[in-house]
């Protein structure tokens, strides 16, 4: 059977068995390396979602794979000391994404199957900022935690890439481009607020001290005041000469892009003031959307105006955002709403990607599966254990 008709019948059959509704304990998608790493959610999202080559699959998408997939993985690997997945999610990324070498390309955002000629292959070359600097982070935390110099080595190199490539001065600021191509035009860059992890700017800035992480940091939490005037960031902004405005596209809308805003915020860093600054920005949507009782699935950032509810990796988010805000009470009962559409482990009916990502995170911070040292630097929590 030709290789790309195997494919595609496995991207299908594993997706049915992920919609439907299978009894408890029936065979999971991929074996893995049949080892437990002391967290459920993520031996279940990898038996579920990460196919043994290290393909993470998004299969509620047309079986597609995105950088951002491949670099969560990376850093989840790493949470939970899974060093073969670890290893096996790198060597599928660069060799599918980066034609081999992750040190001279960066790697292409969207890989799946042609739609005219059924080949699985690059569908869209341009790289993504966010999902390079999350693979940069977990190389570097990798080799130092591992002692894995050849991980560090290749890190560097990537991550000058980014430097050179992904990132501009765009009327006197300094920001992360979301990718190489498409996104400066005429002095006016687009640019997408939750690019920008403070933990993880913040270590770049103490690991590349020269590089422009730092002032991208601070320009992107002092952005907030300006484009989320009621605590609730959108998607996508327009950056140019006067400043930011609505993006064209997107306008002034927030929703699967933004929640990672929340999600970041959520993420401590001790003795980090500007971490202080982002949270005190978005104060205001506390009572917005603790007073909704649940998590919107899209709002206006100029209206506040609130629509529809969101999937149960929104919910787990507000849960660990306003918890760290103090809100512990409120965010059992956000939380208690993902649990109620949790099956077999996952989260969601269907069992989608972009929900067990932001489960990941979420539920991550709040078990203490991972935390962070003042430089950024994480502590997973096999590493204390």
């Amino acid at each position: 059977m030709p290789e790309a008709v195997l494919r595609a019948c496995r991207a299908a059959v594993a997706a049915m068995i992920l919609l439907a509704s299978v009894p408890a304990g029936a065979l999971t998608l991929f074996q893995g390396d049949g080892r437990s790493h002391g967290w459920p959610l993520w031996d279940r999202f990898a038996d579920g979602f990460i196919q043994d080559d290290g393909r993470v699959v998004d299969w509620t998408d047309n079986a597609r794979t995105v950088s951002e997939a491949q670099a969560y993985g990376l850093f989840f690997a790493l949470v939970a000391n899974d060093r073969a997945r670890f290893s096996r999610i790198l060597e599928w990324t660069q060799d599918n994404l980066a034609g081999g070498d992750l040190g001279q390309h960066l790697p292409a955002w969207l890989w799946g199957q042609h739609p005219e000629t059924g080949n699985w292959q690059i569908l869209d070359p341009n790289p993504a900022s966010d999902a390079n600097l999350f693979i940069a982070y977990s190389l570097l935390e990798a080799a130092r935690l591992w002692e894995r110099p050849e991980y560090r080595e290749l890190a560097e190199r990537l991550l000058a890439m980014v430097r050179e490539r992904e990132t501009a001065v765009i009327d006197a600021r300094q920001v992360l481009l979301p990718g190489p191509e498409g996104f400066v035009s005429d002095g006016t860059a687009r640019l997408n607020p939750s690019y920008v992890p403070p933990f993880q700017l913040h270590y770049l800035a103490q690991h590349d001290a020269d590089g422009p992480w730092a002032a991208i940091l601070a320009e992107s939490v002092q952005a907030l005041d300006v484009i989320a005037p009621n605590g609730l960031p959108p998607d996508w902004v327009q950056l140019g000469e006067g400043g930011y405005r609505p993006d064209p596209e997107h306008g002034t809308r927030g929703s699967y892009d933004a929640v990672r805003v929340f999600l970041w915020a959520a993420m401590e860093v001790p003795g980090l003031p500007i971490l202080d600054r982002m949270r005190g920005s978005l104060i205001p949507a506390v009572r917005i959307i603790a007073g909704n009782g649940f998590m919107p699935e899209k709002w206006d950032v100029a209206s506040a105006a609130l629509s529809g509810e969101g999937p149960p990796g929104f919910q787990l988010v507000a849960a660990a955002w306003l918890e760290g805000m103090g809100h512990g009470d409120i965010a059992d009962r956000f939380a208690a709403r993902a649990e109620n559409q949790r099956v077999r482990g996952l989260y969601g009916r269907p069992a989608r990607y972009y929900d067990q990502m932001l489960a990941l995170f979420a539920t991550g911070v709040r078990e203490g599966r991972f935390r962070f040292r003042a430089d950024g630097s994480l502590i997973p929590a096999w590493e204390t254990s």
